[in-house]
């Protein structure tokens, strides 16, 4: 389509990034982020795919700050509305003009702890089973989303350090047990 966005001159255009199911597309304009969202929206109908128009919203950004503008009216007579002050969600990551890195280590911070850890921790698992539950079941929430949001060192720690206490508590770990034995798979 030629449209998109250039980060440099002589480099290519980005015009979306897509995983799986989720798209964000890019433009210089709001007219070329409508043509681009026009085009999904027809491919997406000849494979019968649905849009989710609820979950979606419409962020502008130029020269750095975030401007407002009217909302996308789709042909269907849908219309996609400015993003709100909370943000969206893209690939899991509440995202707005940046990263929410903040909002993000609390959302996972409350799952890790509370959704999936006390989970795993009231359950009747031996204490072999309980360190695979947690390896494969709880890690995972901090480990997907390392390389995206800024944790610091000493946040981790502080993390495995709750984690170990948690355990104890839930006596699945005795204060005095070696803690290099847990990390060994």
């Amino acid at each position: 389509m030629g449209a998109g966005y250039q980060l440099k001159k002589g480099s290519n255009r980005i015009n979306h990034l897509m995983f799986v199911d989720d798209i964000k597309p890019y433009g210089k304009s709001i007219k070329e982020i409508d043509t681009q969202i026009q085009t999904v929206r027809i491919v997406s109908g000849d494979i019968r795919m649905e849009s989710g128009i609820e979950k979606c919203a419409l962020i502008n950004v130029q020269e750095g700050k975030v401007t407002r503008t009217e909302c996308i009216k789709l042909l269907d007579g849908n219309s996609i509305k400015h993003i709100n002050e909370t943000g969206y969600k893209y690939l899991g990551i509440m995202e707005g003009e940046d990263i929410k890195h903040q909002e993000v280590k609390e959302t996972i911070r409350k799952e890790y702890y509370i959704q999936r850890l006390q989970a795993i921790l009231k359950s009747k698992l031996n204490a072999g089973n309980m360190t695979k539950a947690i390896d494969t079941w709880t890690v995972p929430v901090i480990r997907y989303n390392v390389g995206v949001v800024e944790w610091m060192k000493a946040v981790l720690s502080n993390i495995d350090l709750k984690t170990r206490k948690h355990m104890t508590i839930y006596k699945a770990l005795h204060q005095r047990a070696n803690t290099d034995r847990l990390y060994i798979t």
